[in-house]
């Protein structure tokens, strides 16, 4: 009698929190290709880039367990997560895929850098894994995942089918409009934009100031090639990134450089 196929495994994480919305329906999603372990922050940690805790203890606690899904609630970081899944937890498997999201809020342009969701999936990027992050652009609770929800069936099942290259990710943003309006899929590169923030000062109830900081984004590149281009035209991007951010570009200009050794005295 042959054996059955192993199921592949799964870790998904967000950085919105474990009982958000999108990974739950992410995770709805994921254990129809196989066996899901999901460890996600306690709360939402949006905006925390690629932080990770180390002056202070971690705690992990398993909130749920059947033979196909085991759920983890972790006090640190996105990216404290994935370390935890990846050296601790899963140690001794082997993880097929790790999958970042559905995050509420768009993750294109400059934001990719400031996005745990997307560090998340870079995370596992830098130690081997396969890893991919899906962002919804919409920033309005309850939100519509369908079109999330479909780009999701799609891309999961090829990554688990196909190899990507060394240290590549892919970073998914998906238009905020019902699946039946999505134009297609575009391979897009990183759009070169920048945030331009407002910092209002406030006063608490003692006088005190504190900042609330605000922006824009400033939308410099007009490339129609672009993550944030293709979301604008309700197309989904698919953009890959990497962990390795040499400008090898601008290389050369720098070894022109007269950087030498001091000679001492």
């Amino acid at each position: 009698m042959k054996k059955k196929n192993k199921q592949p495994l799964i870790l998904l994480t967000n950085d919105d929190g474990v009982d958000a919305k999108g990974i739950r329906v992410l995770l709805d999603i994921a254990k129809e290709f196989g066996r899901v372990v999901m460890v996600a922050p306690a709360v939402g940690r949006s905006g925390m880039s690629h932080a990770i805790t180390f002056n202070t203890p971690l705690r992990l606690k398993r909130i749920y367990q059947d033979p196909n899904v085991e759920i983890y609630r972790c006090s640190g970081t996105p990216a404290d997560c994935v370390k935890l899944a990846q050296r601790y937890l899963l140690k001794n498997e082997k993880i097929d895929l790790l999958v970042s999201g559905i995050n509420q809020g768009s993750n294109t342009s400059a934001s990719t850098h400031y996005s745990g969701t997307v560090a998340a999936a870079m995370e596992g990027c830098i130690n081997g894994l396969k890893a991919v992050a899906f962002s919804i652009v919409n920033y309005s609770s309850p939100f519509n995942c369908d079109a999330a929800l479909e780009a999701a069936k799609k891309i999961i099942p090829l990554l688990l089918e196909n190899d990507l290259p060394k240290h590549v990710c892919l970073n998914v943003n998906i238009p905020n409009i019902p699946a039946s309006d999505i134009k297609g899929y575009k391979i897009t590169r990183q759009a070169n934009n920048y945030w331009i923030e407002d910092m209002q000062e406030r006063k608490d109830p003692m006088d005190r100031p504190y900042f609330w900081m605000s922006g824009d984004m400033y939308k410099a590149d007009k490339g129609r090639d672009t993550d944030q281009w293709a979301v604008e035209h309700n197309y989904v991007s698919v953009t890959p990134i990497k962990s390795d951010m040499t400008a090898y570009e601008a290389m050369e200009e720098f070894k022109q450089w007269k950087l030498k050794k001091t000679t001492k005295r």
